[in-house]
C-alpha cells in the first residue's frame, strides 16, 4: 500500500519525536515531512500535497486553528487532526472539518486510528478509472488539471507536472467526469475547475493555476463563465461553515 503523505505541525521537538516514533511503530506506512510553525507549513503548502496534517493549536505566532483556517481557503479536503492538551477549540475543530483531536500525552491507539481513518479518506478517494499499459490505474480527480484529446491519444495533465498518455477517447470517459467539478471546453478538453485562475475573455479561454490556457468554444463562452461562478461559489459557501 502506498504510504500516507503526512504534515506534522509541531513546535516542540520532543513532542515531534515522540509523535514520529507512534507514527513509524504502526501499522500504517507513512512518509513524515515536519514542520516548526504554521508560517513554515503555509509558505510551502500546496493542495493535495498531503493526506493528512497533524497540527499542533498552541505554538508560537500563529495559532493551529488560523493556520488551519488558512490552508481551508485553498485547500478543503485534506484530513486534519488537532494536536493539543485541551479540547477548548472544539467548535472552531467542526468549523474546520478536522477529524479528531490527538491529546498530549500521545497515545498508541489515537495515533493509529486517525492514521487508519486517514487511509481509509484517501482509499475512498474520488477517482478517474483509466487502463495504461495493459492496466486498470485510479487517478485521483483532485490531480488531475485537465484532459486533452490528439488524435487517437488522450493526455491527461496532472497538478505535479505530469502527463499521462493512453489510447482512449475523451468522450468515453465522460460519464466518469459528470459528477466532479469538470467542464468540457472544447471538444478536445475536459477542464478541472478547482485548477483555473480565471476566464480570459478576450482569448477565449481558461487559464490554468500553471498558467496552461485551455481554449473554450466561442458557443461555450456563457456557459464557462456559469460554470466557474457556480463552481466558485459553493465553494466558498463550503468554506463558510
Amino acid at each position: 500500500m502506498e504510504p500516507l503523505k503526512i504534515a506534522i505541525c509541531e513546535d516542540t521537538h520532543s513532542e515531534e519525536e515522540k509523535l514520529l516514533a507512534l507514527i513509524h511503530k504502526s501499522n500504517v506506512p507513512a512518509r513524515c515531512t515536519v514542520f516548526t510553525s504554521g508560517e513554515a507549513l503555509l509558505k510551502t503548502y500546496e493542495p493535495q500535497a498531503f493526506d493528512l496534517l497533524l497540527m499542533d493549536i498552541y505554538m508560537g505566532g500563529m495559532t493551529g486553528v488560523e493556520a488551519v483556517s488558512a490552508i481551508r481557503e485553498i485547500d478543503q479536503d485534506i484530513p486534519v487532526a488537532f494536536i493539543t492538551t485541551s479540547t477548548d477549540h472544539a467548535l472552531e475543530s467542526y468549523r474546520l472539518s478536522a477529524l479528531k483531536y490527538i491529546e498530549k500525552p500521545f497515545k498508541q491507539k489515537d495515533v493509529e486510528e486517525i492514521l487508519k481513518l486517514a487511509q481509509i479518506k484517501k482509499s475512498n478517494m474520488p477517482a478517474l478509472m483509466i487502463k495504461r499499459n495493459g492496466k486498470a490505474e485510479k487517478i485521483p480527480f483532485s490531480q488531475i488539471l485537465c484532459l486533452e484529446q490528439q488524435t487517437h491519444q488522450l493526455n491527461i495533465y496532472l497538478k505535479n507536472g505530469d502527463t499521462l498518455q493512453i489510447y482512449e477517447k475523451l468522450s468515453s470517459l465522460l460519464p466518469q467526469l459528470a459528477e466532479q467539478d469538470f467542464f468540457n471546453s472544447h471538444k478536445s478538453f475536459s477542464v478541472n475547475l478547482s485548477f483555473v485562475r480565471f476566464i480570459d475573455t478576450e482569448l477565449k479561454c481558461f487559464v490554468m493555476q500553471n498558467n496552461k490556457n485551455i481554449p473554450i468554444r466561442r458557443e461555450s463562452m456563457a456557459n464557462a463563465k456559469k460554470a466557474l461562478e457556480h463552481f466558485l461559489f459553493h465553494r466558498t459557501r463550503g468554506l463558510s461553515r
